[in-house]
Parts: C-alpha cells; structure tokens; sequence
C-alpha cells in the first residue's frame, strides 16, 4: 500500500487514502477512518471513487469553501 494523504477531521477523528495494489495488479483506493480506538477502513474502485470525489467537491463549493 502507498499512502496518498492523511486528514485531521472535526472531533479528534483521522483519515488517510492509501493506493492498495493487490498481488493480481487490481488497484483499490482504501479509506481508513480513526475514530479512537475504532478503525474502519473501506477499499473503493476507481469508478466509485470519481463518484464520491465529484459529490464531495460540489458540496464543499455549495458550502463556500
């Protein structure tokens, strides 16, 4: 796994993406959520990943930023 970038969110939580190459060649993007002790992590396609970056980016341009 190659770490994309870490981020410090609201109430002490953490995120990080990692690129997570798996031995068939296939690429994953894995989102790993820090809340505590609790650790979720969640491998997204390509696919699903320029889905939910192109909904995070409009909301965030509706919230100003």
């Amino acid at each position: 796994m190659t770490l994309i970038e870490n981020y410090e969110l609201p109430y002490t939580r953490k995120a990080s993406l990692h690129d997570h190459e798996y031995e068939s060649g296939m690429h994953l993007l894995r989102l790993t959520i820090r809340e505590g002790h609790r650790i979720t992590a969640v491998d997204i396609g390509p696919e699903q990943a320029k889905a939910m970056g192109q909904q995070m980016l409009a909301w965030a341009t509706k919230q100003g930023a």
